[in-house]
């Protein structure tokens, strides 16, 4: 059986690849709490994400006032929030000039959340 460079190639790619996504992973243990948690009283699950946050502070996003503080939240302070697609798509625009940075990003579709992490 004859061994191609193509598929040595290939195969390097592979292992590179794997490596990779095995020390991000390993890069990720070592990620802060987060200082400010940001969450939607109006929906059940963003509320209980936000209840097991204690001692954090925390921006209910029903009220119009809660905007004011991500638009001045601190740079590099670790921000982590369950909310609506359009709220965290709102959130993360302010936090980016801020120089926060998408850290994780999940879609809850039971709930139709948003769970994101930006450091």
């Amino acid at each position: 059986m004859s061994v191609s460079r193509r598929q040595v190639l290939g195969g390097v790619a592979l292992i590179g690849a794997a490596g990779a996504v095995g020390i991000h992973r390993m890069a990720g243990q070592g990620r802060k709490a987060p200082v400010l948690v940001v969450y939607d009283s109006r929906k059940p699950a963003s509320l209980a994400f936000a209840r097991t946050q204690p001692g954090k502070r925390q921006v209910d996003l029903a009220s119009a006032a809660s905007w004011s503080v991500i638009r001045t939240a601190q740079r590099k302070a670790p921000v982590a929030g369950l909310t609506s697609w359009n709220d965290y798509v709102s959130a993360r625009q302010w936090l980016e000039e801020r120089g926060l940075r998408v850290a994780s990003e999940n879609h809850d579709r039971a709930h139709d959340l948003i769970a994101w992490t930006m450091a």
